[in-house]
Order: structure tokens, then C-alpha cells, then sequence
């Protein structure tokens, strides 16, 4: 069956003609337009590119020459440019570009002569090169949906540096938000032994790396040095700086120690050492005098680490020996994870204060209120404090409330519906069964619920399923 030619009706003709025909009727005359006379002009020029007919220009990258059309060249704006300006170029015969792959020109001259070009994984790197620096946006904004469109965790690092190399601020975003998010599965990848130093530092540097455990950012850098331990010596301790070894095993600490990279640099040898030290002592060496800074800036827990933690806030020290029974107080904030069995210094208080103060937590945060700024054995006339304070895990930061309408001590605290309760313990010494609220969203303290008749000095206050 022969095939049917392909019509399109013109209704001001009254009668089908061939697609590639319109006609515009303006006034005393008709206009006729065939359009598919520019795929035939370009068609024909391509044609004459492959036969060596009518060409006027040769293009040089690498060792490969491409004869090819000066007018064609310059539908794009770099070669535009070049022809109209004062370059020699504009005179010349020919030019010998730097800077891009031989192939990846050849497919964008493809590309000007025929409006296709076809993309794999192997040539995009130098497609996209080339299409940057002759300023062929279409042909850059076809790698970005190419690259898009097979975007996954394997490829996430790569995804991410070309981004920043061209411009792909949505693509960019999307794949250091991932790398930062499994950071451990991409650590795992043939990709991550291609970072720069930088690049491993500027992740290590972010709040946002979300890791399971301290251990899989040891592993992780470990692998990278191995993998070109000459080159990747030299940025061994500005890299280990970053890597918050108070949160790693001793038998971690022990074998790296003894790791050739980390024995060439003896400040990283001393950071590790150190570490070790701290852990071996035991928590003693954790202690917080009170009014005194945290000098250990790497303890925090990172995004990701285990939510089954305990918290150790304050309390006092026992004296030993000729200070037997002298209690000093600590300002410490310590967490125990169960799942290590270490403890990990969090913070130090804001204010000073020896104990009897209450501490509780929900979502992100830690809520420390009242207590007391001497002991009772050394100061019996010790008021309970007003003051209240809420710290931020995420952003290790303090933010005082504003102080409670009566001081306490001794009491008990839980939040439950979007409000701090504050119940019984000490008022004026006076042991009391009353309550205070402080509403977290209006951030004022408000008048409480009545507290119902109780029986027994000694508190328990918990709250059940009271977030979604």
C-alpha cells in the first residue's frame, strides 16, 4: 500500500495540502510558507559538511580538525562574538580551541547542523564542558534533565559537583541534602574515593550529616586516605579536627593509633591519643567547674545518632582524701547511650546552680528549671531559684524563659500538650503541692489546672502519648 500523503486542512482554501505548506492571506496578496525549509537548509549543509563541499572554516580541538560552515558557527553566541569582534579569528581560517574534549565538540557540531544530539553516561561530563564554554544553553539545560532524570544515591556525588560547576542550584540542593542523609550508604561508593579534601571536609563541616554513629564517619575517612594515602596525608588532621573523637570506641581509638597515615602526623596522633586518655580515665576528666567554658568543641552528638539516650545534668562532686566530703558543684550535661555504653559530655549549664533543680525534655529540646545555688548542708538558708532556661540539641544553644512565679526545688517536671508543668517540691523551703505552667507557644507562664488532693509528698509526673 503506498503511503498516504499527509494533508492539513486550510479552511481559507477550502481544501487539504501538504503539512509543510501554510498560507496567510493578508489583504491583496497571499503568503506562502513551507516549514520545513530550515530542517531542509540545515539538512543540505550538513550534507555538504560530510561531502567537504562549500566549507569555510576548520576548527581545531585536541589533535582532531573539523571542517565545517563559519555561519552556522556562529548561531552560537562564543563563536558570534569571536567572528564580529577584533580577534584574529574573524580573518582567519581556522581556530584551535582549548579546554574541551574532541568528542564532546564533535557532538555539539552535530547538535548546530542537525538540532539532535544523543547523551550517555560515558560523554556527558564532556558535552556538558563543551555546551558551557560555547554557551549552548539548550544542550546544558538537556544534560541537567539527563542527569536528573537517572539521579540516584550512586551517583549523588557526582550529580552534586557538577551542580555546583554549572549552575544546578535545584539538582545541587537535592543531592547535598541526600549526600548529608546517607552519608554512610554513599561513603560505601566507588564516588566517594574520588573527593577532594575540601569536598570530604565541607560534608564533615555540616550540621546537617546525618550519621547513625561517630564510627561510620572514622570508617568513611579511613577508606579515603587509604585509597591515596600519599596525596591525602598531608589534610590527615584538618580532616580528623572535624571528626568528634570523644563520641568513638576505645578499640577504635587503639587501632587507629596505630594506622600509618595517622602515626606520619602527630598532631593527629595527639588528637587521637588524647581522646583515648579521656575515655580510659573515665568521666571525671568530664567535669565542668562551675563558670567554666567547654574546651572540647567536638562532643556534640551529630543528626541520626540514637534517640535512646539518658541525660546527667549538674549535681555535685564528692571530695576525697583531705577533701573528704566537700562537694563541688558540676555544670556539666552528660548523656549515656545505651547502645555504646558511653557517656558523651552534651554541654555545660548556663547559670550556676548545685542540684535540686528539674529536668525534662520533649522533641528537641531540654528543659532545666529552679533548684538551688548552694547546697543544703553548706548553705541551710538556700532559697529555691526562679530561674528557668531550654536547650536546643540541634543548634546547641541556651534560651532563658523568663524566670517562674515562684522559685523551686526538689520538684517535678514534665511537658505534655504544648505547656511545661512545674509540680510540688520546695517554695520558701515549704514543701508545697502546687503547680506552675508555662505555655511553650505563647512563651509566658499561665495559670495552671487545679492540682487535685495528694496523699504523699514523694512525686511522679509523666505524660503518655502526648505528641503525635
Amino acid at each position: 500500500m503506498a503511503e498516504m500523503e499527509s494533508l492539513d486542512y486550510n479552511s481559507d482554501l477550502g481544501s487539504y495540502v501538504r503539512m509543510e505548506d501554510r498560507t496567510f492571506h493578508e489583504d491583496d496578496c497571499s503568503r506562502y510558507k513551507d516549514v520545513s525549509q530550515c530542517d531542509k537548509v540545515l539538512a543540505e549543509l550538513n550534507s555538504q559538511r560530510h561531502c567537504g563541499d562549500f566549507l569555510d572554516f576548520v576548527v581545531k580541538v585536541q589533535n582532531v580538525e573539523f571542517p565545517c560552515h563559519r555561519a552556522v558557527l556562529a548561531s552560537t553566541p562564543y563563536f558570534k562574538v569571536m567572528f564580529s569582534s577584533s580577534f584574529t579569528e574573524r580573518r582567519s581560517k581556522n581556530v584551535q580551541l582549548h579546554g574541551i574534549d574532541s568528542d564532546g565538540f564533535s557532538k555539539i557540531l552535530d547538535f548546530l547542523y542537525t538540532g539532535e544530539i544523543c547523551i550517555t553516561q560515558d560523554d556527558i561530563h564532556d558535552i556538558l564542558q563543551a555546551a558551557h564554554m560555547l554557551q549552548v544553553d539548550k544542550i546544558t539545560e538537556y544534560c541537567q534533565t539527563f542527569i536528573e532524570e537517572r539521579y540516584d544515591l550512586s551517583n549523588c556525588l557526582s550529580a552534586m559537583r557538577l551542580s555546583d560547576l554549572y549552575g544546578f542550584s535545584g539538582l545541587r540542593e537535592q543531592a547535598r541534602k541526600d549526600t548529608l542523609s546517607n552519608f554512610y550508604e554513599i561513603s560505601q561508593s566507588e564516588e566517594f574515593f574520588t573527593l577532594s579534601g575540601q569536598e570530604l571536609l565541607d560534608l564533615l563541616t555540616d550540621k546537617k550529616l546525618r550519621v547513625t554513629d561517630e564510627e561510620s564517619i572514622v570508617d568513611a575517612v579511613i577508606r579515603w586516605l587509604d585509597h591515596d594515602p600519599e596525596n591525602r596525608r598531608t589534610v590527615v588532621i584538618t580532616i580528623f579536627q572535624e571528626i568528634r573523637l570523644m563520641s568513638v570506641r576505645v578499640s577504635t581509638l587503639k587501632k587507629l593509633e596505630l594506622h600509618s597515615v595517622i602515626q606520619d602526623s602527630p598532631g593527629c596522633l595527639a588528637m587521637v591519643t588524647g581522646a583515648k586518655e579521656k575515655h580510659l580515665a573515665g568521666a571525671t576528666l568530664w567535669q565542668v567547674s562551675a563558670g567554666a567554658e567547654l574546651d572540647e568543641p567536638k562532643v556534640r552528638q551529630r543528626l541520626g545518632t540514637s534517640d535512646d539516650l539518658a541525660f546527667l545534668v549538674g549535681g555535685c562532686m564528692i571530695g576525697e582524701g583531705s577533701d573528704a566530703g566537700l562537694m563541688t558543684p558540676l555544670q556539666s550535661v552528660m548523656c549515656l547511650d545505651p547502645d555504646t555504653e558511653q557517656y558523651y559530655l552534651v554541654t555545660a549549664l548556663p547559670m550556676h546552680i548545685t542540684g535540686y533543680m528539674s529536668v525534662t525534655s520533649a522533641e528537641r529540646c531540654l528543659y532545666v528549671t529552679g533548684g538551688r545555688a548552694y547546697p543544703l548542708p553548706y548553705a541551710p538558708d538556700s532559697v529555691p531559684l526562679r530561674q528557668a532556661f531550654w536547650y536546643d540539641f540541634v543548634t546547641n544553644a541556651w534560651t532563658k524563659l523568663p524566670d517562674m512565679p515562684l522559685g523551686r526545688a526538689g520538684h517535678q517536671s514534665v511537658v505534655a500538650d504544648g505547656k511545661l508543668f512545674l509540680v510540688g517540691g520546695d517554695i520558701d523551703n515549704t514543701s508545697t503541692f502546687s503547680m506552675d505552667c508555662y505555655d511553650l507557644k505563647e512563651q509566658a507562664w499561665i495559670v495552671p489546672p487545679t492540682l487535685p488532693e495528694i496523699a504523699s509528698l514523694d512525686l511522679t509526673v509523666t505524660a503518655c502519648n502526648v505528641f503525635s
